[in-house]
Order: structure tokens, then sequence, then C-alpha cells
């Protein structure tokens, strides 16, 4: 047997910040990894650049949490979106905020995040334990016994980081849920976020990698208006991209309920108004009354793909010229390009999503610890709880606010 103050389960960005945080204040620390690496799903993030967090205060981020950031608040003024620059910067890993307000590191490697962490565990002392699955977690007088399948871990506090059930491959197999619930802890039912949207209509597969750099997304839910906006993705099935994946984890509730298809309408000008647009398209078609309508759009307006179907639907098998295009039908293509009409009708699968909405009950988490409330010495933290974000390093801010919440207190 191996003995340890605090013995976290999982190397995933909230583990190891954990680890950090808890061996600063001079625990003894172990983490348990059943990949053969550390950080797997961390090396995907931003698509291998690494989207650490996002520019704003800490209270433009609870306000993007909505109905997590009252639960997340404390955390976050622990260590927030600045203190993490802060962080990576005294590990000599700048950072850089781009246009869209999200955070990468100068290198835009997240092998380089993954890199400085290590280290940083490691001259803290920071033991890992690779290939090690966790099968139980026993409460005992003093701590906690951690069982792997051929070694036994005793320590005081345990800190359990496993992740959610996306993207399994990268050892997120909802493992930790386990853990939790054999202590009584109540698991919210996981479900798919930051996830592409699968349609009733079966046009968008003729679309399929055509996509609108800036779009608006718009839905009702149970009197409920949702917007979001940003770049979107036609697939072989659906909807994608970044626009998509953020309104996704806003309707994956009532998705995974089984309801009806939702109506969501596209906006693939979002920075003109109606009435600008009708005014726009009737200067540009008496301005270029001789050409196809459809060549007239393409040229600054819309991709062509997108532009061919527009026409298509209204005027099928015909070609019109941008100077016969009668007012009502002129009408007809603002709306459509101003509200796209298509019903969702499920996500694609959890396996395929970004992040895992759903998890360990927050009022069963003492919020400015990050402490179970059923079990004392245990902790949670990142996408084991039941919080998430929108895209854009909402989620990593998660992992890192909490596991430095959780390892600081384990600490104790």
């Amino acid at each position: 047997m191996i003995q340890c103050d605090v013995c976290i389960i999982g190397a995933g960005p909230a583990g190891l910040i954990a680890g950090i945080f808890a061996a600063e204040q001079g625990a003894k620390v172990i983490i348990c990894e059943t990949n053969t690496v550390p950080g797997k799903k961390l090396l995907r993030t931003g698509r291998g650049r690494c989207n650490l967090t996002h520019s704003g205060s800490v209270d433009d981020f609870i306000k993007a949490y909505g109905q997590f950031g009252r639960f997340l608040r404390h955390s976050l003024y622990e260590f927030g979106p600045s203190d993490v620059r802060d962080f990576f910067q005294k590990l000599n890993l700048a950072t850089k905020v781009e246009a869209t307000g999200c955070v990468f590191p100068v290198t835009d490697r997240a092998t380089d995040v993954s890199r400085v962490l290590v280290d940083r565990a490691r001259r803290l002392n920071v033991v890992f334990w690779y290939g090690k699955r966790v099968i139980e977690v026993e409460k005992r007088p003093k701590g906690f016994w951690v069982n792997t399948e051929n070694k036994r871990i005793e320590c005081r506090s345990v800190i359990i980081a496993t992740g959610g059930v996306s993207w399994p491959f990268t050892g997120s197999t909802g493992d930790g849920f386990d853990l939790a619930s054999g202590f009584g802890h109540e698991i919210v039912e996981p479900k798919a976020a930051l996830v592409r949207l699968i349609t009733e209509e079966t046009w968008p597969s003729q679309l399929q990698g055509v996509g609108i750099e800036r779009a608006g997304l718009a839905a009702t839910v149970k009197d409920k208006k949702i917007k979001t906006s940003g770049a979107v993705m036609f697939t072989d099935d659906g909807i994608g991209g970044p626009a998509v994946f953020d309104i996704s984890r806003l309707l994956a509730d009532d998705l995974a309920s089984g309801t009806e298809s939702i109506e969501m309408f596209i906006d693939l000008m979002p920075n003109i108004k109606d009435s600008e647009l009708d005014k726009l398209l009737t200067e540009k078609c008496a301005a270029s009354a001789a050409k196809e309508l459809a060549r007239v759009l393409s040229d600054e307006m819309l991709p062509r793909a997108i532009v061919l179907k527009l026409c298509h639907w209204i005027a099928p098998s015909t070609t019109i010229l941008a100077g016969q295009l009668p007012k009502a039908k002129r009408k007809e293509l603002v709306r459509l390009i101003k509200h796209l009409p298509v019903k969702i009708t499920s996500t694609r699968p959890i396996e395929e999503a970004t992040i895992t909405r759903g998890g360990i009950s927050t009022e069963q988490i003492d919020r400015k610890t990050m402490e179970s409330k059923l079990c004392k010495g245990m902790f949670f933290a990142g996408e084991i709880i039941n919080v998430d974000g929108p895209c854009g390093g909402y989620n990593l801010q998660i992992a890192w606010s909490t596991g430095a919440l959780a390892g600081k207190s384990a600490s104790k």
C-alpha cells in the first residue's frame, strides 16, 4: 500500500491543475490516469491549439454560464480567466487574445500547455501513475483507499476529475460517475453538448461542407427564445459549427426528452435588417439587370452553393435574371435569407460531443470548496460536475477554476 495526502483520479486539465495547487500547499500528491499519457482530451481542444480561456471579467463568465453561474462564482473569483493567463505566463508560456475573445498560447500548440502543466507538477514532486484504472474508492476511518487493478493508495483526501462521457477515446468513459454514485451522489443524466444537430430536412446534405462565417440561430422552446451567432456549417445530416454547438447545449435537455422536433431559424446575413436587405436586393438587381440572379447574389453576399439552393426554392427549374425578379419573389428571398427554417430532431451521439452536459449534481457539492456534501474528504473537479459553458474557452475555464479550488481545499 502506498500513502499520500491527496489522490487525484484523472490527469486531464482539472486533475493536473488540482495536483499542482494541492502540491503547492505542501501536500503529497498522486495522480492516477487510465491512459498512458496525461491530458489526452486537452491535446484536442481548440483543434490542437488549446483555447485556454476567454477574455472578459469574472462577471462576464458568470453570465455566460447561465444557470451554472452561481455555483461557479466562488471558484471563478478564486482562480479566474486573468489568473489563468498569469499562471501560464509564470510557467513561461505566454498567451494571446484573438479577435473572437478566445485566449490561446502564443505557440498555438496544446502540447505546450500539457507539457508545462506536467513539468510544474513534477517539480512539485507530484507522482503520476499511468495506465492505472481506479476500480473502487473505499471510505476509511482516516481517509480513503483508492484501489486500482493491482495497487492500493491510502490517502486523506480524494479528488475525482475523470471528465464526462464525450470523446470516450480520450479516456472519458464515465468511470467517475460510477465512483461517485457509490457514495450516494445523484448523477444528472449525461447529454451531448457542443455537438452537431440533425435536421428533419435532407437538403443540408446537398450543401455538405459549405459554411457561413457569421450566421444567427434562433429557436423558441417552452415560450423561451434562444439565440446564438457565429459560424455555421452544413453537414451530411444537419448543421454544425460554433453557433450550432453553442445552441446545442441550450437545447440538449429538450432534445434528450424525446419531445417533438424543435423549429429553428437560420439568419444567413445577421448584420443587416430585413428591410435593409430588401432595399439592397432591389438596388443590386437594378444595377445588374442582365445578369443571372444567382451570380449577383454570390458575387458579394453568400456562397454560391447556398445561393443556387435559394434561387431553386423561389423559382424551381428556372433561371432568373436579376432584372426579372418579381417583388413577391424578392420578398420570399429576403424571408429565406433572414429566416431559413429547419426542424431539429436530435443531436449527434454523445460520443461525438465536445463536452458532456450533466454529471454530479451541484446540489451535493460545496461550491466554496468543491467538497462532497455526502462524503467528507471527497472532492470533484471539471467536466464530471453538472456544469458547462459555451464554445470559446469557457469549459476549460471551468476545469481550471474548479480544479484549483478542489486542489487547495483537499490539501487542507
